[in-house]
């Protein structure tokens, strides 16, 4: 359980540092953008894949994504709250984000198995 989550940090420290080009305080704050996102998938995401079911099953199953990324763009809002900083962000510069930082985990993932 603790190598996932450092996992989860390296991922988020990838995606800080290269992708959204944040330079400053970075370790600190994947820290815990890490504990914000493993709790609101926590409480909220079942609640919310349950209410989006039909617009799930319409979209073949593409609309998880894009709730996904929604819920990363709402733990680096609770992020920004939290460090009172504040980055402009995109939804599709956060949407990237968070597809690179998923590959970024599952490849880690596999190499530590």
């Amino acid at each position: 359980m603790l190598t996932r989550f450092l996992i989860h940090i390296v991922a988020l420290l990838f995606v800080f540092y290269f992708i959204w080009h944040i330079h400053s305080s970075i370790l600190g704050a994947a820290v815990v953008m890490a504990i914000i996102l493993a709790l609101i998938n926590a409480i909220i995401r079942p609640v919310l894949l349950i209410l989006t079911l039909p617009v799930t099953i319409l979209t073949l199953g593409l609309f998880v994504i894009v709730l996904n990324a929604l819920l990363f763009a709402l733990s680096f809002a609770v992020l920004q709250g939290i460090m009172n900083v504040h980055f402009d962000l995109t939804f599709l510069q956060i949407l990237i984000g968070y597809v690179i930082y998923v590959i970024v985990s599952t490849v880690l993932s596999h190499l530590i198995r």
